[in-house]
């Protein structure tokens, strides 16, 4: 097991909790969030981190539409807005009345379902769960008795799903039903190591190969698709949380990372906590799937 590429310095975020890194090819322009600050930002090219989106609540999960356009979760609601607009133009209802809850990470299945994992930040036992949202923004329950919801993935042929809990340390993959977006027959793919922290986000490349971002672990575990590690690749920060291919033909990953929680002294030492990574990668990823758009 070899480390072959090292992560650089992409961009100088300092999140507190950054996450979910979107790659608009269309565009060239990476997004992503900060959860605690309740905020979306954009990286266009050599252009300085942008402010997309604000608001007073936590931005859990993001993805783009099949109109250019951004879907994401506010605490426990589900978002559609309108980026040339700049305006919210749908909100689901509440998925839960619990203040505790919100929404974690998410992302888009082939079908153009939006799919995502409500967790409980006060972390009651057995009560993450996975919802799936259509164009009309209606919850559908899909998964329930999970600890930590969160990094989620599709296969090339869409027929398989794979899902993080982190509190279990495990990837999970699932058989996917196109039909109506369910998930069968869910077995354990890969536990992380102990040493290594928690699995936080995902990104599955054209080979099937699974690459997960090891929170309190500050490193990338890179899994085959029979859940065999091939790669540990060290981060010069301790928190990475979620990646995303992008770039000239999805050969890059970008990886977000975290400030949330960390000591004066680990601040010290870890200037670059919160901040933006790129890993230059042997195989490209897989485009991101997009939310398909209401009709208007």
């Amino acid at each position: 097991m070899t480390q072959t590429n090292r992560p650089r310095h992409f961009s100088p975020a300092q999140t507190c909790l950054g996450e979910s890194p979107v790659w608009d090819a269309l565009t060239g322009t990476l997004f992503y969030i900060d959860i605690t600050a309740g905020e979306i930002l954009a990286i266009q090219g050599s252009q300085p981190p942008r402010r997309v989106y604000s608001c007073g609540r936590r931005v859990g999960a993001l993805a783009m539409t099949s109109d250019g356009n951004l879907i994401f979760t506010e605490d426990r609601q589900v978002v559609l807005f309108d980026l040339r607009l700049e305006k919210v133009t749908a909100l689901s209802a509440q998925a839960s009345t619990q203040p505790s809850f919100r929404y974690n990470d998410g992302g888009c299945d082939p079908q153009g379902r939006f799919i995502t994992g409500l967790m409980d930040e006060a972390h009651s036992a057995g009560s993450g769960s996975l919802h799936g949202y259509g164009a009309d923004l209606q919850k559908n329950g899909l998964l329930s008795g999970m600890e930590l919801p969160n990094g989620i993935a599709w296969s090339a042929t869409g027929e398989t799903v794979y899902y993080v809990d982190s509190v279990a340390r495990a990837i999970y993959q699932a058989d996917w039903r196109a039909r109506d977006g369910t998930l069968h027959n869910a077995r354990l793919l890969a536990q992380t190591p102990a040493n290594l922290g928690r699995p936080d986000g995902i990104a599955v490349d054209i080979a099937g190969n699974i690459w997960v971002c090891q929170f309190n672990g500050g490193c990338l575990l890179h899994y085959s698709a029979e859940g065999h590690l091939l790669q540990n690749v060290e981060m010069p920060v301790p928190r990475p949380t979620s990646c995303c291919f992008g770039a000239e033909g999805l050969a890059t990953l970008f990886v977000t990372s975290a400030r949330f929680g960390m000591t004066p002294d680990e601040l010290r030492r870890f200037p670059l906590a919160g901040d933006i990574f790129s890993l230059p990668v042997a195989v490209a990823g897989l485009a991101p799937y997009r939310f398909k758009d209401p009709n208007p």
